[in-house]
């Protein structure tokens, strides 16, 4: 079975799962790049952080500092290393470990309070550790249509969408890795949990979401889906 209809299958069974039809998506239009501020692991213990780490599901109206929207990024989803593999001397190895460290994964920001951002939905790009400005107005009223919990898309001062990227997945591996890309997933939320209460943050991950509207609102091509969300903002 080739690339294409391997990720063809996994498609039909990941609309079955959520019972959706194929939407068309349109581009987005913006691709400003915003590079984020050089930042330094937050000074926090592993185990103590284990330990105040939980779901929040109240967020004050304060504004993030974009310091702390590029610490999130950057040690939850950012370059740990450069290796030799896939025929280049320099591949980047994501801070969330992925299966055969393909670069599957994808995080999107969709801002609704950061300090020195528009509004918006942007792509990271964890290579040059930028953003990918793809929209400028109030994405509250189409993460309303996103969220099954809507109150998550007023309260929450920043969405982390994450999507994994099927043509990459099955361009090296069956049909079968359709359960190990969200496994990856998994371990980005970890990570953006673990950081974002070493940073001192409220977060929660979400799995209650409408596909359709979500990829709408990203600009998803066909071969991308969203798997996973956290919505991270100031303590209440």
């Amino acid at each position: 079975m080739n690339p294409q209809e391997t990720t063809e299958r996994a498609l039909a069974v990941h609309r079955l799962l959520n019972t959706q039809r194929p939407v068309p998506v349109e581009p987005l239009p913006l691709a400003r790049r915003i590079p984020l501020p050089d930042v330094r692991p937050p000074k926090a213990g592993l185990v103590a952080t284990l330990a105040r780490r939980h779901s929040s599901y109240e967020y004050s109206y304060d504004d993030l500092t974009l310091t702390a929207l590029s610490a999130l990024l950057r040690f939850s989803m950012g370059v740990q290393r450069f290796v030799p593999a896939y025929g280049v001397e320099e591949y980047p190895l994501s801070m969330a470990p992925s299966a055969g460290g393909l670069d599957i994964l994808r995080a999107y920001a969709v801002v609704r309070r950061v300090t020195g951002l528009d509004r918006g939905v942007y792509r990271y790009e964890p290579v040059s550790h930028e953003l990918v400005q793809l929209t400028e107005t109030d994405p509250g009223p189409e993460l309303e249509q996103v969220y099954l919990q809507d109150e998550f898309a007023w309260h929450a001062a920043v969405t982390v969408a994450i999507t994994a990227r099927l043509d990459v997945a099955f361009g090296t591996y069956p049909l079968r890795h359709y359960r190990t890309l969200h496994v990856d997933s998994g371990v980005a939320v970890q990570n953006l949990y673990l950081v974002n209460t070493a940073l001192g943050l409220a977060g929660c991950a979400v799995a209650g979401f409408d596909d359709a509207a979500l990829s709408a609102l990203l600009g998803l091509s066909e071969n991308e889906i969203p798997t996973m969300l956290f919505a991270t903002g100031h303590p209440a």
